[in-house]
């Protein structure tokens, strides 16, 4: 589980990504519709998975070891997890060699097929990186 105000190490390339992608969804809209907009954004494909290399890496390896650290998560999470662990699978069967870090590393930091976050979340990253920017060029709310 994720510590309170814990940031990862990817945070500010998936804030810009998603901010990006919102921006060009709405320029591609002939009608500004908000919800369609987030929902659009969420199934764009980001250039990486949004999950730490470590998170991911214990993850594979409560997997690997035949538990199941995917019960009460998010379903979107879920299906992330799903997705790194069969990556994992073909690639180890590939590199039979390489550690469990070394294999989710190189799948985490590689593209991803959506970014696997709810419509909530990405209106709550958008918009609070939208506050940010504003704040930053000293704008007034």
């Amino acid at each position: 589980m994720r510590k309170i105000n814990a940031v990862a190490e990817f945070d500010g390339e998936r804030r810009r990504f998603l901010l990006r992608s919102f921006r060009e969804t709405l320029s591609r809209q002939s009608v500004i519709d908000m919800n369609s907009a987030f929902r659009t954004v969420a199934a764009v494909p980001p250039p990486r998975f949004w999950v730490s290399e470590t998170r991911a890496a214990a993850i594979v390896g409560r997997m690997l070891a035949g538990k199941n650290p995917l019960e009460g998560m998010h379903p979107e999470r879920r299906e992330m997890y799903r997705e790194i662990f069969a990556r994992f699978m073909r690639l180890r069967a590939e590199r039979k060699d390489a550690s469990i870090a070394e294999l989710t590393a190189e799948i985490v930091n590689g593209p991803a097929p959506r970014s696997y976050l709810a419509c909530e979340t990405v209106r709550s990253v958008i918009y609070k990186e939208k506050q940010r920017l504003r704040r930053e060029r000293g704008e007034h709310e």
